[in-house]
């Protein structure tokens, strides 16, 4: 096999880096669920991106954030140590500890390479979804609070990020993205509006969220710690299903992690979702 470099990225491999990652999907999935601005978006948001170099052909790239790296490689160029390598140059730019891979369930070469390289399996992350039924029941709130949609303004923004870092501060593995590159990912998106955006608020301050992307996904469903229990999370998946019924959407979909704390995805499949996929968790080291 022909011999390669492994560099930093340049802002001249994004494509190529996408067309990498895309194939993957296709493969994958039978689509590509990702596109380019929100790939770009994620690897712009990353502390380091490497590609690896053959014949003047970007045929593997690898991204770090914090302990979180992703990494792919051309089928055609596996097997001959590139995969290796980008995952070395990777773990050396990591900002945080536990160092953490995806692979999906039904790859059983991410799960070997993942186990050669020094990690072991932690957890899942589940796809769940739901072809929404002809009726839906209404979402029932608790006394003292309404219900809004996202009006704009960096205040407001600011407040929502703030609520999504608290309320995911309980999960040891997750590490905050900076207020500029969460507003990049969350609102410079193709699929991101406003009026999927739900708000909970009680004494002039948002308590909970379902911030969705409007081809009918769930991108973060979040509740105060100090509002829990209360049937908000449920009441946020029925506003959202309904919304998207009355917009002609057949289905709902999400991700939700195995080890979630507040043991989400039982209220997930209290609602009717299911289990469609599953990411497997690697990981190396310790907290």
């Amino acid at each position: 096999m022909a011999e390669f470099e492994i560099r930093p990225a340049r802002p001249e491999d994004a494509e190529a880096a996408f067309t990498l990652f895309a194939e993957w999907q296709e493969s994958s999935y039978g689509q590509v669920e990702v596109g380019p601005e929100m790939h770009a978006t994620k690897l712009a948001g990353a502390d380091a991106v490497f590609v690896a170099e053959a014949q003047g052909r970007v045929v593997g790239v690898a991204d770090v954030g914090g302990g979180w790296i992703d990494l792919g490689v051309e089928p055609s160029r596996r097997r001959g140590g590139i995969g290796t390598a980008l995952l070395r140059a990777a773990e050396e730019h990591a900002t945080a500890k536990p160092l953490l891979l995806t692979g999906l369930s039904t790859e059983s070469a991410a799960t070997a390479f993942a186990t050669a390289s020094g990690y072991s399996k932690a957890w899942e992350v589940w796809l769940m979804g739901i072809d929404l039924p002809a009726e839906l029941p209404e979402p029932r709130w608790p006394d003292g609070v309404s219900v809004r949609t996202f009006g704009g303004g960096e205040a407001e923004a600011r407040e929502i990020k703030d609520l999504v870092d608290l309320a995911y501060a309980e999960e040891f593995h997750d590490h905050p993205d900076s207020f500029e590159h969460w507003s990049r990912f969350m609102f410079e998106d193709p699929m991101f509006d406003a009026n999927v955006w739900f708000l909970v608020v009680a004494d002039g301050k948002i308590v909970a969220a379902a911030l969705n992307w409007d081809e009918g996904y769930v991108k973060d469903l979040v509740v105060h710690p100090d509002w829990r229990r209360r049937g908000l999370g449920k009441a946020l998946v029925y506003q959202t299903f309904g919304e998207f019924k009355r917009r002609g959407l057949p289905r709902v979909t999400l991700k939700t992690d195995s080890n979630n704390p507040t043991d989400a995805w039982r209220l997930y499949e209290k609602v009717g979702m299911e289990k469609e996929r599953t990411y497997e968790i690697f990981q190396k080291g310790s907290v």
